[in-house]
């Protein structure tokens, strides 16, 4: 069997027609040749069945009245469709009139829209201002009523507390007062009582403490006046700084000392390298080759030289002793010595101080640099530094405004004995200021002074 599949058909024509399809008339002549070549193939093939052993179909046309009409139909096309574009051309310039008329209605419209709605928002605001002025005075006018109202309220209420609290005060007061004059009374008479037992029971305490000191003193003249009669037995019982004050004594009065001065004969200041520290430290002469201080100098400063006799005589240092148990904060055990490398000269107006070796502190008489000094209560030296004096301090004034300096010497005039000036304490702290001021008392120091001053020889 032959399948129409395989059927071949040939076109030919009396002469090879050679169309070149430049434009539309010819694409359309083209179509409609081939239209009509199709049309001849399928009638023809419904007549006969095509084989495998039949031959090539040969088809001749004479195209040329075909080629007419379809020139002619598309000239009519073109033609109609030129009426066509001419016509869409038409309407494009109508519609593009019509919008632009549209266009300018519509910008007209929306500009007068424009205007009402500016017109409308300076009514609104002119309106809004009218209300706003309105409910603001109508507000002004409702806060005074009520501030008024609130006002009167709250002094009306105040008043009527004001009356009661000062009732209940006045009541509450008297009640007070009632019980602190009761009170007031009592205490004055407990008081009274105490006051009467108090005075009674301090004037016998006197009375027997003065009878008891009267027997000491007399048995203490007593053993003094037995011990003076024996030169052995005083001697024995002398403390070395009481014998190294009689051999002051003794040298005073070899070299013709015979009157007492209030002026500090035995002070001096120390130099550190060359620079003297007068006005930070100062000390005392308390025999030939040893000057007494504070240990705070000692501590603080690399003492080399010692100026004595308004600085004209000049000692080298040989060795410094400051005490074993000396602190700096809290200030405690603030002595010290300086042991020189010769020993001084007697003069008029330099030799060294006698040490007070008295347990009891001295009544009157104490002199700082030819300034009076008096000794005070402690309760005058304590504030928020110092709560309580240590047994080896003492609380003194000066009678007359000057600054003191660190291990300056608090002295005593005793012309009674000829003992020339006697050592009570030394300054432990600079100060200017013109309040009672700490010192150490130097009797409390006396074995620490004598076992490096003046030892006991060893037999």
């Amino acid at each position: 069997m032959r399948s129409a599949s395989y059927t071949i058909y040939k076109l030919r024509t009396a002469k090879p027609i050679w169309l070149k399809i430049e434009n539309c008339e010819k694409k359309m002549v083209f179509i409609a040749l081939i239209v009509a070549l199709l049309q001849a193939a399928s009638t023809e093939g419904s007549n006969q069945e095509p084989s495998l052993d039949d031959v090539p179909l040969s088809i001749y046309v004479d195209a040329s009245k075909e080629i007419d009409y379809f020139i002619s139909l598309a000239k009519s096309i073109d033609e109609k469709q030129r009426i066509l574009e001419e016509a869409l051309a038409r309407l494009s310039a109508e519609v593009k009139a019509t919008e632009e008329r549209w266009n300018e209605r519509l910008s007209a419209e929306v500009k007068e829209t424009q205007r009402l709605n500016e017109r409308m928002s300076a009514v609104v605001k002119a309106t809004e201002e009218r209300w706003n002025e309105r409910m603001s005075v109508v507000v002004k006018a409702t806060e005074e009523r009520w501030n008024e109202r609130m006002s009167a309220v709250v002094k009306a209420t105040e008043e009527r507390w004001n009356e009661r609290l000062s009732a209940e005060v006045k009541e509450t007061q008297w009640l007070i007062e009632s019980k602190i004059f009761r009170m007031s009374v009592a205490v004055k008479a407990t008081e009274e009582r105490w006051n009467k037992r108090l005075s009674a029971e301090v004037k016998a305490t006197e009375e027997r403490w003065t009878e008891k000191m009267s027997i000491l003193e007399n048995k203490f003249k007593n053993l003094s006046n037995q011990l003076t009669k024996s030169p052995d037995i005083a001697t024995l019982h002398k403390r070395p700084a009481e014998l190294a004050c009689e051999k002051i004594t003794s040298k005073l009065q070899s070299i013709g000392v015979t009157s007492i001065t209030d002026v500090a004969v035995h002070l001096g200041a120390f130099t550190e390298g060359g620079f003297k520290l007068w006005e930070l430290c100062y000390f005392a002469l308390i025999d030939t080759r040893f000057v007494l201080t504070a240990a705070d100098c000692l501590s603080s400063h690399n003492v080399t030289t010692l100026e004595l006799n308004l600085y004209i005589v000049l000692k080298k240092v040989k060795a410094i002793h400051i005490h074993p148990e000396f602190s700096i904060n809290p200030a405690l055990n603030n002595i010290g010595l300086i042991e020189m490398n010769s020993e001084v000269e007697y003069t008029f107006d330099l030799y060294p101080a006698c040490m007070y070796t008295s347990a009891f502190n001295p009544k009157s008489g104490l002199m700082e640099r030819g300034t009076k000094v008096q000794i005070v209560a402690d309760s005058e030296c304590l504030n928020k530094h110092t709560t309580q004096l240590l047994p080896n301090q003492m609380c003194v004034k000066s009678l007359t405004h000057n600054c003191r300096q660190k291990g300056e010497p608090i002295f005593v005039l005793n012309e009674e004995t000829f003992s020339k000036h006697q050592l009570v304490g030394i300054i432990g702290k600079r100060s200017c200021i013109d309040e009672p001021y700490v010192i150490t008392n130097v009797f409390a120091y006396l074995d620490f002074i004598e076992s490096i001053v003046w030892p006991k020889k060893e037999n």
